[in-house]
């Protein structure tokens, strides 16, 4: 959807009084954050004191998502909103400034470094359809733990007599996800240099950091179907470099996946850029998974 459009659907659900919230103020203070990954590590930052909410319903895709007065009432009283930025969740800025006037908005990704420059490219990015660019950068535990320094001094600066501890949290989550990083390497090793064909082009950035070549994905770009010929040149490309497995995704229609995997004659696996379903609610769950499934779909078991 289209600016415009977006911009008038906030502004019905606005006259529907769906920013007055009747129910009584949260006793925490109330941040939301677009994604499941991304509102786990803020939750592990900001801590108890937090009331940290997700704002996509998990299986469902974020390109592909128009708020409804659910995530509304959800976004009304933060005081902050974190967003991935570079493009991807852009309706949560608009969102926030119409229910939440008051919130800080933190662009996790250009805290990792992920700025869209002009013309819709992005620094150190990946193709991703009409993007121009892939913002998955979450799904690289380095990137992930680089945005959390300034996610501890948002959080800071909205709660000065907490800044120690969300420091001192942020420091600690950094060293866990390096860890998580050296376990990831080590899962994935077996099948580095492989090619994966995937549902969308989501991962450039985990495919940078463990060694695997992205070589096509079914949609062209998120919410569009492949043409006839599209599906062909997947097959060709999939025959070409002897490739035997489709990667979907929970957030991928499954019967299009089923077919384009049998006009290619390849085995279906799931991975999941998203999360937030059981067994991939939090960060390392999801990110533990996904490995395991690129190296069993690839054949290292």
């Amino acid at each position: 959807m289209g600016v415009m459009p977006r911009l008038a659907a906030f502004l019905t659900l606005l006259a529907l009084g769906a920013c007055s919230s009747e129910a009584p103020a949260p006793q925490r203070p109330v941040a939301a954050a677009t994604i499941p990954p991304l509102a786990d590590l803020v939750a592990r930052v900001a801590g108890p004191g937090w009331d940290v909410r997700t704002l996509v319903p998990a299986g469902t895709s974020p390109h592909v998502f128009e708020p409804t007065p659910r995530e509304v009432r959800l976004v009304a009283p933060a005081r902050l909103v974190v967003t991935v930025g570079a493009g991807y969740d852009a309706w949560a800025a608009k969102l926030a400034a119409a229910c939440a006037s008051q919130a800080r908005l933190f662009d996790a990704g250009r805290a990792a470094g992920i700025e869209a420059a002009e013309g819709g490219e992005i620094h150190g990015g990946h193709a991703h359809g009409d993007l121009g660019h892939d913002p998955h950068w979450w799904l690289s535990p380095p990137l992930a733990a680089k945005a959390l320094p300034s996610l501890a001094d948002e959080l800071s600066a909205l709660d000065p007599d907490g800044a120690a501890g969300y420091r001192e949290r942020a420091a600690a989550l950094a060293a866990s996800l390096q860890r998580l990083d050296a376990e990831l390497a080590e899962t994935l090793r077996p099948v580095a240099g492989s090619s994966i064909v995937t549902a969308h082009a989501a991962w450039g950035y985990f495919a940078d950091r463990y060694g695997l070549k992205p070589a096509a994905a079914i949609e062209p770009a998120p919410g569009r179907e492949p043409t006839p010929r599209e599906i062909l040149d997947l097959i060709l490309v999939a025959r070409r470099q002897g490739i035997g497995t489709l990667f979907t995704e929970p957030q991928f229609p499954e019967d299009a996946a089923r077919v384009v995997a049998g006009e290619a004659g390849l085995r279906l696996a799931t991975v999941d850029p998203i999360g937030g379903l059981p067994g991939c609610a939090r960060y390392d769950e999801l990110l533990r998974f996904n490995a395991r499934a690129f190296r069993e779909g690839l054949g290292g078991l």
